[in-house]
């Protein structure tokens, strides 16, 4: 694949409110450099990608493996507005809606959202999403919203003990994606999603492609003590709910637990 120009993709990207824009041939991990440019005042939808990214990084201190040319890894700055500010939870599964409309509604792919916002095709994972905060004092200064997707063959990474099935959207569906098409898609969809954080909009779009929903799900909490639970939907503040084999319902905040498939 080829790797991106700087001066291609702000041509590409000229219809969209977008910040600075930041190509690299190799980089360490452009949330690393996300939280540079958040300090030195870029402002809003400010993104960075990369050829190559040797040190990304997932949920929960796991690696995000980005292999050259195949996968495409991101990074947005998000300065939330005020009204944003009681929905930061939100821009991790918003992050994962955009991801999905785009592969919908500009390439008829349908995906679903393994909560909270990891995306899947034929239940194999072909994207992570990292949120990060960057705050001055008691201040938040901006949202750092890293993006990895896996667009074609090779991509995703040949890991024995790999947490949870992964794939590419080549391999899954046949179709190969230019890297300036895909970021355009997936930016104007962050942006049209934007305005719904937080509206019943929002969380049926969210409900509405959620994995596992009225199935059987295999649930490990952040000790690695599992139990099958039922998957029943998202609670108004983004938590999942579940029913034991008792049927009592819980709920669980992200970062609390994983799910996996039952058959694991």
């Amino acid at each position: 694949m080829e790797k991106l120009i700087k001066e291609e993709l702000q041509k590409a990207l000229s219809d969209l409110a977008v910040g600075e824009i930041y190509c690299f041939d190799s980089i360490g991990s452009t949330n690393d450099f996300g939280f540079e440019r958040s300090s030195a005042g870029d402002p809003d939808m400010t993104i960075i990608t990369a050829f190559e990214q040797t040190k990304g990084r997932g949920r929960m201190q796991r690696t995000w493996v980005t292999k050259p040319g195949t996968s495409l890894p991101m990074t947005v700055i998000i300065r939330p507005a005020s009204a944003e500010m009681a929905f930061l939870n939100l821009f991790s599964p918003l992050t994962g809606l955009a991801l999905r409309e785009a592969l919908r509604k500009d390439y008829g792919i349908e995906s679903l959202i393994k909560w909270p916002n990891d995306v899947l095709l034929n239940r194999k994972k072909i994207s992570g999403i990292l949120c990060e905060t960057q705050w001055e004092g008691e201040r938040l200064n901006a949202l750092i919203l890293g993006v990895g997707i896996n667009l074609l063959h090779g991509s995703a990474p040949n890991i024995p003990d790999i947490t949870y099935p992964a794939s590419s959207v080549e391999d899954e569906t046949a179709i190969a994606i230019p890297r300036t098409d895909w970021i355009h898609s997936f930016l104007s969809q962050l942006i049209h999603l934007r305005p719904l954080l937080g509206k019943p909009e929002f969380f049926r779009l969210w409900e509405e492609c959620l994995a596992y929903k009225g199935e059987d799900a295999l649930l490990v909490r952040q000790d690695g003590t599992r139990e099958l639970c039922r998957v029943q939907g998202i609670a108004p503040d983004g938590s999942l709910l579940t029913t034991d084999k008792t049927g009592r319902t819980r709920s669980w905040l992200a970062g609390e637990i994983s799910l996996r498939p039952a058959e694991n």
